[in-house]
């Protein structure tokens, strides 16, 4: 005889009925309702649920009654819920479809998206100060229309104005109109604060009103909340993804109340689905009236960082979207599949209407200038270049199959390019040279002795140590000169990249000496500093200082410096695509004049690793270009961290110069 439960729908529950006594003997049963936080009433069981959440729960009561192997029956309200679900379910398969053919610009057969289109953009043209590009109105219409979008679109791409046409569409809809929304949650890095405030004021002519949750010690708790339970919160509110979690209670609470967009900037940080980052924004999207998801890097890793932004723009729909699960897109990457594969088609196709990307070629942005500056080393530099790497080239040799995934041989890769670029950098140990852990090497590494190899000769000792009272770095005076002959000489403006911070520490003093003033963009400035300096540096009218010095790591993300430089100098580089690439579009990005041509120089040492790195960096551009031109761009492709044939590389240039 079957074990027959009849499944009834109430208020904020589902009553489960008839052979409740099999259930309640059946432990493993019991343990997986669990989950579903059931009731025992009785001799029925409830399954609550909130009004999001009932058609869920539904579907998995069905699930577990079937694996148990129970007959269920639908009472009549059940079936009716079920009908309101699959007309919902029809609705948003015609949803989809309309969002693809904007998504893919592909709507003048509907009449009805037409309209749509010229109504959004007439709203948009009044407005915007600024006019938008026609594939950033397309992303916006998309994305206004969708109400629920990741824009994967390249940096530089003017992803925070399209942002803001979007939301300026929706908060001049009816209050009345579900779409409506007149608040806006940006949950980003903390340098993207400013810019945030800022575009609103090119977009819109006035200053918006807004609330930081995160970045300085002086905003208390009491403030926070104060602002999060306010019957008049300002209209802008951000908050880094690291502060998610400590207020996660209070922004549900401050989304019930207030029509809410939440944006996530550089959403790749809150990919991993595990992480408290990703989860927390994850609940709090439950909430949310819009849900915007912005990065140009959406699968730094592999397929699988795709799973928490979809779970975040579609908290309740998005396994019917994605149609896969979360171990098989690990696997898809794992095992290296081609996107030409089949599996990744069908999984790229289902995601399609809900995702836009404008790529690199797609700007059109005016041309770049390119310039390789070989740079001779002074005597007592040579010399000690030569000397560490001859001790160097011998260890690689007896072990030419290593790689620098070998911290200590990642450690004599970073001596050889503090030899070439300023050899007062070899006295500190590694880690008070560098600004990021991803380096991976030990803080008490020194010069002097690498795995167990000794450096004894005093006489190069005596050099290093005298280098700074001695001599000035040849990069140094070569910076000096480009500035006055190529960039002053026009009343331009520079940054002035450097991997190394006591660099630019030494750099900035060496300018000062010669009347040159300039600011620090590195990790220990502190944020307000970071905002004053970018503020006056991109302030065409600004004559303080036309130098900025800055480090990869600490200015990679969300900062737009076009707008007063069009020029950067690169003291020297390591082998970080990806970093060196996210440098490059700080100056050139959309908003500039056709008729400026934006310049980059960068200081090769003569006969030395500089000329390595160059080629395989050079190598790697080539091949991220062509994968930041696809889709869905796979960087794992890019192995961006670890070079495993970066020795060979030296081995085989120290052979052609020896």
């Amino acid at each position: 005889m079957n074990k027959k439960v009849f499944i009834d729908m109430q208020e904020n529950c589902y009553v489960l009925s008839g052979d409740i006594s099999s259930i309640l003997k059946n432990r493993r049963f019991l343990l997986s309702l669990k989950r579903l936080n059931y009731i025992e009433d009785n001799k029925i069981i409830k399954l609550p649920f909130e009004n999001k959440t009932k058609i869920y729960t539904l579907q998995d009561a069905q699930e577990l009654l079937e694996k148990f192997g129970f007959e269920y029956v639908f009472q009549e309200n059940t079936k009716k819920e079920l009908s309101a679900y699959n007309n919902e379910q029809k609705n948003f398969k015609i949803f989809s479809g309309k969002a693809k053919k904007i998504r893919n610009d592909n709507f003048s057969d509907n009449l009805e998206l037409i309209t749509d289109f010229k109504q959004f953009k007439k709203i948009i043209d009044e407005d915007l100060e600024r006019t938008l590009k026609p594939l950033q109105m397309l992303s916006a219409f998309h994305m206004a229309f969708s109400q629920n979008s990741c824009n994967f679109s390249v940096p530089g791409s003017g992803k925070t104005s399209i942002v803001y046409a979007a939301y300026d569409y929706l908060r001049r809809l009816a209050k009345e109109n579900p779409k409506h929304v007149d608040k806006i949650l940006v949950i980003g890095p903390l340098s993207s604060f400013a810019p945030w405030e800022n575009e609103y004021k090119y977009c819109f002519g006035k200053n918006i009103e807004s609330q930081r949750l995160s970045g300085s010690a002086s905003i208390s708790r009491s403030h926070k909340e104060q602002h999060l339970y306010s019957s008049n919160p300002k209209e802008l509110t951000l908050i880094s993804h690291a502060g998610i979690p400590i207020l996660e209670k209070g922004i549900i609470d401050f989304l019930k109340q207030n029509k809410t967009m939440v944006v996530i900037d550089e959403a790749h940080r809150v990919k991993n689905v595990k992480g408290i980052w990703g989860q927390s924004v994850v609940e709090i999207a439950k909430e949310a009236s819009s849900r915007i998801i912005l990065t140009g890097t959406p699968i730094p890793n592999g397929y699988e960082d795709l799973y928490n932004l979809f779970r975040f723009i579609y908290p309740f729909k998005f396994q019917e979207i994605l149609k896969i699960h979360y171990d098989q897109l690990r696997e898809l990457t794992k095992n290296f599949i081609s996107t030409e594969d089949e599996r990744i088609q069908c999984f790229i196709k289902n995601i399609n209407p809900y995702f836009i990307r404008i790529k690199k070629k797609d700007l059109n942005l005016p041309d770049i200038q390119e310039d390789i500056i070989f740079v001779e080393m002074d005597k007592n530099q040579r010399e000690i270049y030569d000397f560490i790497e001859d001790k160097y080239i011998k260890s690689f040799q007896l072990n030419p199959s290593g790689t620098i995934k070998d911290v200590l041989n990642r450690a004599k890769l970073i001596r050889l390019r503090q030899a070439a670029t300023n050899p007062a950098l070899l006295i500190k140990p590694l880690q008070e040279s560098l600004e990021n852990s991803e380096y991976g090497v030990d803080s008490n590494i020194n010069f002097a002795k690498i795995n167990n190899e000794t450096i004894d000769d005093s006489v190069i000792f005596a050099k290093i140590n005298n280098y700074t009272k001695i001599d000035i770095p040849k990069k140094f005076e070569k910076i000096k000169e480009i500035l006055e002959r190529k960039i002053f000489s026009e009343n331009g403006k520079v940054i002035i990249w450097t991997i190394f911070i006591q660099n630019a520490d030494s750099l900035q003093k060496y300018l000062a000496q010669k009347k040159i003033k300039s600011k620090l963009l590195i990790g220990r400035i502190l944020q307000e500093e970071r905002e004053i300096v970018i503020e006056k540096f991109n302030d065409p009218n600004n004559s303080d200082f036309h130098v900025v010095i800055a480090n990869p790591f600490s200015v990679s993300e969300s900062i737009s410096l076009h707008r007063g430089c069009h020029n950067a100098i690169y003291m020297e580089r390591d082998y970080n695509c990806a970093n060196f690439l996210q440098s490059k579009d700080r100056i050139h990005r959309v908003g500039l004049p056709d008729n400026i041509k934006t310049n980059y120089f960068y200081l090769i040492s003569k006969n030395s690793i500089d000329s390595v790195i160059n080629e395989k960096l050079n190598e790697k551009v080539k091949r991220m270009e062509k994968i930041i031109n696809e889709d869905i761009p796979l960087f794992a492709r890019i192995n961006d961290v670890d070079e495993t044939d970066i020795i060979k590389s030296l081995l085989e240039d120290y052979a052609r110069r020896t």
